[in-house]
């Protein structure tokens, strides 16, 4: 993992932080196809097929339609009543649907700024800052099910008759999908070793004032043994999960407002390093599935959407690759005199950014294939990076600035 520079890092953050961004906006397209869009054409059949029986035009196929009208008329007034058609989901859905992860992105990042507020006391301010997920989930899940009781909301299925605890029938593979399964498995493991120790080395970054060891070595060992038990059990894996695991350390860290030239920047002056955090969260993960069904049923799936939207939003605040993508629509003079940006020419920056750009759109098109043998690969194209950081880039961009923007800020 030495090898792995902190571009190459940033790239893979950034495709994470695209891809939650795209499952919450998948997740909202399925939604409205399913109530928005569907019950379009069915409530205009449906109201079609009312106006006739209304107008009496199936009765006589031959009389004039303003014989028919001024007959209906007569006999009994039209009832004008809008049909809700109970039985059919509301368009509703899909538009509350959309305010709720909105409300839930918006008031989840709102909180989370909150530290940088002049308001209450800078304790408050910092609890507010660290609860603002389960603040914002709690608060909009109580607006959906209590404030739009009416509407029906697309919810999680669960099934309390299925077994969490069962066996694979592993007896029943053939040689020839054991051997496959074993070829699967060692991409599988590529791909838990890079994103594993990638996201070990962001929450480790010299900016978070990190002081007791790393542990990389047991971490792997640790989470090799979880995840063959839970492999034999059918069970989603587990491993160090970017930008859960930065934001737990932003989470325990104590920050300082500084201002430097002119600009006010936050400094992390120590970090309360501890596993006890990450433990308790586990325990009460596995204490979550005795609110099965219910109250976790309460949760809609849109505030799950804004939950990623969050996760997205949250963790591209330090990515020095946004930040040079930003650059294309600032002035390079708003940095601070001391900045590293302001040592590299302009040009070299941007050709630089458009390389891991480039390989950002690379990590997209096979992570996000709807293709299978193309995601199989996909560990193999992370690797990939790697000469071309050392290999390729020199060639275009000169050692001096590569290594001025480069280099652990």
């Amino acid at each position: 993992m030495r090898v792995f520079k902190r571009s190459t890092e940033e790239i893979i953050a950034l495709f994470i932080s695209i891809t939650f961004m795209l499952d919450a906006v998948k997740g909202m397209v399925k939604i409205f196809q399913k109530y928005y869009y569907t019950n379009t054409q069915a409530d205009y059949d449906m109201d079609r097929r009312s106006l006739v029986s209304l107008l009496g035009l199936s009765t006589s196929l031959n009389a004039s339609f303003h014989t028919a009208l001024n007959a209906s008329l007569l006999s009994s007034p039209p009832d004008l009543t809008v049909s809700s058609h109970p039985e059919h989901p509301s368009r509703d859905t899909a538009v509350l649907s959309l305010l709720i992860m909105l409300g839930t992105l918006w008031l989840g990042y709102t909180l989370y700024q909150f530290k940088k507020s002049p308001y209450l006391h800078p304790y408050m301010r910092e609890i507010l800052s660290d609860c603002a997920l389960p603040i914002s989930v709690l608060t909009f899940s109580l607006i959906c099910s209590y404030g739009f009781r009416e509407i029906k909301m697309s919810k999680f299925r669960y099934n309390p008759s299925e077994s969490l605890f069962k066996m694979a029938k592993m007896q029943s593979l053939s040689l020839g999908a054991i051997g496959s399964a074993m070829g699967l498995g060692f991409l599988l493991s590529m791909l838990f070793f890079i994103e594993q120790n990638l996201v070990a080395a962001l929450a480790n970054a010299p900016e978070n004032r990190l002081v007791k060891g790393t542990a990389y070595h047991w971490d792997l060992l640790l989470i090799a043994i979880i995840n063959t038990g839970l492999s034999l059990f059918g069970m989603p894996w587990i491993h160090a999960a970017y930008p859960h695991s930065p934001l737990h350390v932003r989470a325990l860290a104590q920050v300082e407002d500084r201002v430097e030239h002119g600009h006010i920047c936050e400094t992390i002056v120590s970090v309360k390093e501890t596993r006890l955090t990450s433990l308790g969260a586990s325990i009460l993960v596995g204490f979550s599935l005795l609110l099965l069904p219910f109250p976790l049923q309460w949760i809609p799936k849109p505030v799950l959407y804004g939950l990623f939207l969050y996760i997205a939003l949250t963790s591209i605040d330090a990515n020095q690759l946004f930040e040079r993508l930003a650059l294309l629509l600032k002035d390079q003079a708003s940095y601070p005199p001391t900045h590293y940006i302001r040592r590299v020419p302009q040009r070299k920056i941007h050709y630089f950014t458009g390389l891991q750009v480039l390989q950002l759109l690379l990590l997209c098109a096979f992570g996000m294939s709807p293709l299978p043998y193309m995601k199989m690969i996909f560990p193999l194209i992370m690797i990939t990076m790697i000469p071309i950081r050392y290999k390729l880039l020199p060639q275009i961009i000169e050692a001096k600035y590569l290594d001025a923007m480069d280099a652990e800020h």
